[in-house]
């Protein structure tokens, strides 16, 4: 799948999610594998709604932390390919 900043991902329902902490536990839905995120891979999960696109979610990035935007939109579509790959998150729009 093509992933843009004009892609849309969502939380992948199937998936239990225990907050821990201030991260993230994640079941992968197949239920033998754990996923756990911290700060900025928690706050990237928890504002992929299925309504923002990856420019929408890049801009609160720059709102919540201080990092070179190029550095940070690479980083969002390399994190957001392995959350796809896991299967705990799904693509809505491309």
């Amino acid at each position: 799948m093509l992933i843009t900043m004009t892609s849309k991902f969502a939380r992948n329902e199937n998936c239990p999610v225990r907050e821990i902490g201030g991260g993230l536990v994640i079941m992968a839905p197949k239920g033998n594998v754990t996923h756990s995120l911290e700060d900025i891979g928690a706050f990237i999960w928890q504002q992929l709604d299925g309504q923002k696109s990856l420019a929408m979610v890049l801009e609160a990035i720059m709102g919540e932390y201080t990092v070179e935007r190029d550095v940070a939109e690479a980083d969002l579509q390399a994190f957001v390919s392995e959350l796809l790959a896991a299967e705990i998150v799904v693509q809505v729009s491309e």
